[in-house]
């Protein structure tokens, strides 16, 4: 009876990644890291990690440092990130500097925080198109109200 749970157990374990705690990895503040890091759970970044990210949970403390890219499900960003930071939720708090773009789903940034980069929501659609209008209805737009146009809007509609 205890030796089918302790094989199961054991033949489980050692086939995949899964998370059984919820205690979360930390890296230390002097601990710099090369290469990629993967977890299920949360890591709190203290030290510098110089690759790629793929977690369900990050926070990168205020000493926190990562060159590289990051995929979360969730990032609080108190420390530095150079590269691409790919989330669902993201929150950018006032002593975080981020220089990269960030792709979320939501977004929180405090007053003081440093970004260098694009934000985008991953849900826009990137292929928007601008309307063009019908050549006879411009024409006449510039027939009948040429002084009603700006100066921006005369020169948009000389090219066209």
């Amino acid at each position: 009876m205890f030796g089918k749970k302790k094989q199961s157990a054991a033949s489980s374990s050692g086939s995949s990644l899964k998370r059984t705690n919820h205690t979360p990895s930390i890296i230390s503040e002097d601990v710099r890291l090369t290469g990629g890091l993967s977890s299920q759970g949360e890591v709190q970044l203290d030290g510098r990690i110089e690759g790629d990210l793929r977690v369900k949970h990050l926070v990168i403390g205020h000493t926190g440092m990562i060159e590289g890219v990051i995929e979360a499900d969730s990032v609080i960003v108190k420390g530095k990130i150079i590269g691409s930071l790919i989330a669902n939720k993201v929150t950018i708090e006032s002593t975080a500097q981020v220089h990269g773009d960030v792709f979320h789903d939501t977004l929180s940034i405090e007053a003081g925080a440093i970004i260098e980069g694009s934000l985008k929501h991953r849900h826009e659609e990137d292929n928007v198109a601008p309307i063009k209008p019908e050549e006879q209805t411009s024409s006449s737009l510039l027939a009948d109200d040429d002084n009603d146009l700006s100066f921006v809007n005369k020169q948009a509609a000389d090219k066209s």
